[in-house]
Order: C-alpha cells, then sequence, then structure tokens
C-alpha cells in the first residue's frame, strides 16, 4: 500500500526529474543569475567634444566580494573611417565622475576623491575634517594626448559640481560650507548634537582661476544654499537658482539668481519671486535670455514641471514647454538657440526629443522602443550620443547624426558605439511583452510583463511575481531587466516565473492627468490597476491564480502591505521600505510637503484623519493572512525604520507569518553592492519558499 507520504515523494521525484518552462537542461543556454547582475556595467554622464569628434563617458562597475564600487572615464574617437575602440582613461579604483571638456577640447576636468596626491590646496582645512568620512572629492585634469590625471585644485570641503568658463580661464565649483572650528572642538569632546530642522551647511559658489590655482568665493551666507548654475556666453555672469536651506522640504521653493562672475563686490540679483520651484538656469545662445524649469504654485502640487523663458533681467516670463502632455527633462538649447533638446518618458519608453521653440513640437530623435537614457549633443548639433537598452539589449553608447532642426522624416537610425556588456548575450531570456489592460473604471492601463524564457500559452499557467514601482511616480520601462539587483525580473524568469510590472493611474509617463489621478486615493483605484492587471494574466492562462507574489518598494513598499491588508489572493509578500501607518509617516519623514500634496493636506487638517486613515495599511492589519518579508534600512529618513518595525509587530500579533531584515548602514534603499545582493537574495528566497511548492513551476532542491 503506498502512504500519502510516499505519493507526494513520488510525485516531487517526478515533477524535479522532468524538465518543465523555466528550467534548464544542461545543453540549453543559462538565464542571469543573482551574481550574473553584479557583472553588468552602467555607463553615464556623457560629453561630445565641441569639434564633435570625441565623447568622454564613465562606465561603473560593481566588486561583489570587495563590497566596493567604481567609476572610470572612457573616451571615444573618431576619424574619417569612424568610431575606434573605447579607451579607458582613468585607473583609480576610486570614483572618477563628472568629466567636462575644457573649451579648446584638449583636456577635462573631472571630480575623484583620492588620496596623497600632493595638489594644490586652498588654506589649510579646520582640524578633524573628514575624520571618519575619507578623503574630500577634488577637481583633476587630464589631457587626452597623453599622461596622468593631475590634482588641479582641492578645496577645503568637497566639490559636489562644476563648469568651465567659455574661455577655459576659470571654474565655478560648489561646495558646502565648512563646519565651524567651536562645533569641530564639540564633536571632539563628545558634545556634538543634532537639532531637528536645523537647515545644515549650506552651498555656495567659488571662482577658480585656472593658472593660479586660487579660488575666491562667489556667493556666501545663511540666506539660500546653491543648486545648479550656469556661465553667461560671454563669461561675465552666472546663473544659479538656489533654495532657502538644504532641508528637502524646502526643495521646491527654488529661486533663480544672477551675479557678476569677476566683480568680488557683486552680490546676487534674484529674478524670480514665484513661491513654487524656479531651477536648472540655462542662458541662451546670444545671452539675453534665462530658460529654466518650473512651477507657477504657491504650494508643493503633485504636477509636471513647465519650462520657462525670461529676460536676464529678470522679466517677460512666458511658458515654452512642449505642446505636449509630456515630462521634459534634460533641456538644452540647440547650437542656433532656435530650438531644445530633451528627455521625455512616454508610457513605457524614454526618449530624447528635439522641438523648435517658434511652435515648440516635440519631434522624437529615437525609436518609440526601449530607454534611452544619458544624452548628450555635440555644439555643432550635428551628433547626439546617448544610453540605449531595451528588454533584450544592455546599456551601450549609442550615436545618431542629426540635421540642424530635426523633423521626424530627417531621424536615422543609431549605431552603436560600445560594447560593454557584450557578455550578456549569452544568457537566455524571456520575452518581454508590452500588457495594456482596463481598470476597473474603464481607464487604459498598460504595464510590462516577463515571461519564462522557453514558455509558450502551451504550456499553462505559471507562478507570477507582481513587482510593483515607487512613487507614486516611478515607472517600469522597456529596460534590461537582467541589469542590476532591483532590475531582476529576467533572474525570476530564469526560475519559471512570470513577472508582472504595472504601471497604475500614478504612474510617469502618461501625462499630468495620469500623474494627478492617484491624490486622494491611495490604495483606491490604483490598487485596482494591479489586480486587474493580474487577473488579465489569469484570464489568458499565463498566471496561476493560487501561485501569486507581490513586492515593492517605498510607494511599492506601501502597494505591498496595502494589497495583503486588503486580499488573502497572493502566497507571498516582500514590502520594502514600506509606507505601514500613514499618521506616524507623516509625523516623521523628510519630505512632509509631498505626503501633503498626495493626501490633500496634513492629517489633523479638518476631515483629513479619515482620508489619511483610509488609505492606511496598518488600520486593516487583521485582515493579513500572507506571510510577509519586511526589508528596511536602519537610517531610513524618507520612510523611518518605525513604519517597518510596527508592521512587523502587527504581523505578529495577528500570527501572520513574518520576517523583518534589517540594513545596517542604509537610507532609503541600499547601495553597498553586498546589502544590494542580500536584499534580493531574500526577496526572491521568500517568493520560493512560499510560492515553489505550486505545482505549476518547477520543483527543485
Amino acid at each position: 500500500m503506498t502512504t500519502p507520504r510516499a505519493s507526494l515523494l513520488t510525485l516531487l521525484l517526478t515533477l524535479t526529474a522532468t524538465p518543465l518552462a523555466g528550467q534548464q537542461t544542461e545543453d540549453a543556454p543559462a538565464g542571469p543569475t543573482l551574481e550574473d547582475l553584479f557583472t553588468v556595467s552602467s555607463l553615464g554622464s556623457i560629453q561630445v567634444s565641441p569639434d564633435g569628434q570625441a565623447v568622454l563617458y564613465t562606465v561603473n562597475t560593481a566588486d561583489l566580494e570587495g563590497n566596493e564600487t567604481d567609476t572610470d572615464i572612457w573616451m571615444l574617437t573618431r576619424d574619417a573611417s569612424g568610431w575606434a575602440e573605447p579607451l579607458q582613461l582613468t585607473q583609480s579604483d576610486k570614483n572618477d565622475t563628472s568629466p567636462r571638456w575644457r573649451p579648446d577640447h584638449t583636456a577635462f576636468a573631472f571630480l575623484a576623491a583620492r588620496q596623497g596626491d600632493g595638489g594644490r590646496q586652498q588654506g589649510e582645512a579646520g582640524r578633524g575634517q573628514g575624520a571618519g568620512r575619507g578623503p574630500q572629492q577634488k577637481l583633476y585634469l587630464m589631457d587626452t594626448r597623453g599622461g596622468e590625471a593631475q590634482e588641479l585644485f582641492s578645496h577645503e570641503t568637497s566639490i559636489s559640481s562644476f563648469q568651465w568658463s567659455p574661455d577655459g580661464a576659470f571654474i565655478t565649483f560648489r561646495a558646502t560650507e565648512p563646519e565651524p572650528q567651536d562645533e569641530k572642538d564639540l564633536a571632539e569632546l563628545g558634545r556634538d548634537i543634532n537639532v531637528e530642522d536645523d537647515p545644515g551647511r549650506p552651498n555656495h559658489l567659488w571662482l577658480l582661476d585656472v593658472a593660479a590655482g586660487e579660488a575666491r568665493r562667489i556667493t556666501g551666507g545663511d540666506g539660500f544654499t546653491v543648486g545648479p548654475f550656469d556661465w553667461s556666453p560671454d563669461g561675465t555672469h552666472i546663473a544659479f537658482s538656489a533654495t532657502p536651506t538644504g532641508r528637502p522640504m524646502d526643495s521646491w521653493k527654488s529661486d533663480v539668481y544672477v551675479i557678476e562672475a569677476h566683480d568680488s563686490t557683486a552680490t546676487p540679483g534674484k529674478l524670480t519671486d514665484n513661491p513654487g520651484p524656479d531651477a536648472n538656469p540655462q542662458w541662451s545662445v546670444d545671452g539675453q535670455h534665462l530658460y529654466f524649469s518650473g512651477q507657477l504654485t504657491d504650494r508643493y502640487q503633485v504636477a509636471m514641471t513647465r519650462l520657462f523663458r525670461m529676460s536676464a533681467s529678470g522679466g517677460d516670463r512666458r511658458e515654452v514647454s512642449p505642446r505636449a502632455d509630456m515630462q521634459a527633462g534634460g533641456f538644452t538649447l540647440s547650437a542656433d538657440g532656435r530650438g531644445a533638446y530633451f528627455s521625455a518618458t512616454t508610457g513605457t519608453t524614454r526618449g530624447v526629443f528635439y522641438m523648435s521653440l517658434d511652435d515648440r513640437q516635440p519631434v522624437r530623435l529615437t525609436p518609440d522602443h526601449g530607454v534611452y537614457g544619458s544624452s548628450n549633443v555635440s555644439s555643432d548639433g550635428s551628433l547626439i550620443v546617448y544610453t540605449y537598452e531595451s528588454p533584450t539589449q544592455s546599456v551601450e553608447l549609442h550615436a545618431t547624426p542629426i540635421s540642424q532642426r530635426p523633423t521626424a522624416e530627417s531621424v536615422v537610425a543609431g549605431v552603436a558605439l560600445t560594447s560593454h556588456n557584450a557578455h550578456t548575450a549569452a544568457w537566455a531570456l524571456g520575452e518581454t511583452e508590452v500588457l495594456r489592460w482596463k481598470g476597473a473604471d474603464g481607464r487604459d492601463v498598460e504595464g510590462v510583463v516577463v515571461y519564462p524564457h522557453d514558455w509558450t500559452p502551451n504550456d499553462g499557467p505559471r507562478a507570477t511575481v507582481v513587482k510593483i514601482h515607487g512613487g507614486p511616480s516611478g515607472v517600469f520601462v522597456q529596460n534590461f531587466q537582467a541589469s542590476s539587483s532591483s532590475s531582476d525580473a529576467q533572474r525570476y524568469a530564469a526560475s519559471g516565473y512570470v513577472v508582472l510590472m504595472p504601471n497604475p493611474r500614478g504612474s510617469s509617463g502618461y501625462g499630468e492627468a495620469g500623474l494627478q489621478a492617484v491624490v486622494g486615493d491611495w490604495g483606491g483605484l490604483d490598487f485596482q490597476d494591479i489586480m486587474t492587471g493580474v487577473d488579465t494574466l489569469i484570464a489568458r492562462g499565463v498566471s496561476h491564480p493560487d501561485s501569486l507574489g507581490v513586492m515593492g518598494w517605498s510607494y511599492g513598499g506601501f502597494m505591498t502591505a496595502w494589497t495583503v491588508t486588503q486580499t488573502s489572493r497572493f502566497k507571498a509578500a516582500v514590502a520594502g521600505a514600506a509606507i505601514t501607518e500613514n499618521i506616524a509617516m507623516w509625523g516623521t519623514q523628510d519630505i512632509q510637503h509631498v505626503f501633503e500634496a498626495y493626501f490633500g493636506a496634513g492629517p489633523y487638517e479638518p476631515g483629513m484623519w479619515d482620508v489619511y486613515q483610509k488609505s492606511n495599511p496598518l488600520a486593516f492589519i487583521e485582515n493579513a493572512t500572507t506571510p510577509t518579508m519586511i526589508l528596511h534600512g536602519e537610517n531610513d529618513p524618507r520612510v523611518p525604520p518605525n513604519q517597518a518595525l510596527i508592521f512587523y509587530r502587527g504581523l505578529k500579533a495577528n500570527g501572520v507569518e513574518t520576517k523583518l531584515v534589517w540594513l545596517p548602514r542604509t537610507g532609503h534603499g541600499p547601495r553597498e553592492p553586498g546589502l544590494r545582493y542580500e536584499t534580493a537574495r531574500h526577496q526572491k528566497e521568500w517568493m520560493d519558499r512560499w510560492i515553489r511548492m505550486k505545482l505549476s513551476v518547477p520543483i527543485t532542491d
């Protein structure tokens, strides 16, 4: 007689002995492993030389064993025969970032924090400078015709950003004010304290005379902290934006200023008085106007940022945003000053666009698929270089020739310039589909689905993991889902899972109304958008209704916590940096103004308590049954750690299987390779533990 235990064992052995969809045979190509994800390089900081014949860019790699990352600067050059192989210019084991061409394009400056270079430093740093924080970030100069990088200038505090003057004789840089000596003395005595809402030390601008190696202050005082800045074309003035303090809750209160660059007695002139944000100023080609981003509002709001133009003296403000329902980012004027380039997300794609400033009609310069990221246009406007990735291609640099005033008919296909991630072509990848469905109220919703790499509809429904993005204004796009520990859907597909990455209302890339559709309704129709997406996959025979998992980070963590208190359909959940108790979240986070914009006001305003409570996961904790793992940074100021602990205790009190994993040295998300690895490992192992015993997926040891 066969016992039930023996029958189950026989079934399990049969299932593991027979390859099913999502399992590998010995001869089949393997899908990416967690370790594989750390072999993918990320590319960025593209800078096309003024003559258009060379390109600087950065390559970032991770050393999992050493628990470090390294960014180096590379260069591409071309001649009449085409583009040469890329050349690595910096070899330091420290991060070399932000390359910027000197105007004569024979050399470039960059930022790095290296020990013992013996470069020039103006003045002596105060006692205790950098204690426990490593070397300060300094300016370096490197000649592209040969030789090693030389330290150009070391400031008393780390240099965070810089820009060459048009003639190359000066560099403006931004740095934080040094810690006062009396505060250093108190710290050494163990008497240092932190005060809530302290504005902190501001950032200010300095002017470096490159030949003399001396810098003088341009801005100062405690009245504001400096953000982005830009030299005027004639090199006489500097425009910058600044906020009242560096506190995150003041980040939306920026204004635009201008100051004379070479007059040591000059003071900044404030050009805008809009209560809302005015930031990222950029001079027109003729120096007569300033372009900048902003919002005309008297309070922080959930809305798209607009583009504006005003005279260099501050008058005649007018909007110059694209005449399309899209958010324009990375705004750069064309060489003739009659147009502009910008990037934008549209649905599940991200592209580079051009618009004439006359008609403001956007022209897409890159095809309507994949993700076009960091980009830069040559000074003469004839070449655009950008990063590109797709569901089947890892990120590389591409280039496209463009006309002076591009039209849709003049755009040509891009050419790949690099192959830093060529090894990923050998990985077995699951098919990726942009899935579209109707929400509960009939609204059009879409998302990205990744299937097991050898799955067909004839194989039947599979276990499915739903990954929810943060924000709520985040968005899932058609990127390479084997590129990092967070973009890892192909790792799940390699184990036989279907992965659904929905873009519910509130996501970016679907117009301003789509962005605002979640205001006052967290956990309402946005939750239904996700669930109707799951139902669509079940109805199509793709997902097994008894083998569902859900996970997310930040707002995605909130939605995961909300999901397990609203339904028992999921067999496993992982909530990362999750908002779980709205009232406490409002009172302890560092971006209170954002929370109030989404909910309508603070919880103590008339009628608002119930608004906060109706979307409060903890208020419905007694409904939870799904085994839930919680991951949280121990030093998270955005979603404070009490959010994790209170939900964990609530789940335990209600008898729900749960596990709380703290990430040390971590804010709102892990940065160290080791902790990124552990985060991804714990996420998938929790899914495997509670889902993989379902007979709809392969069962392995």
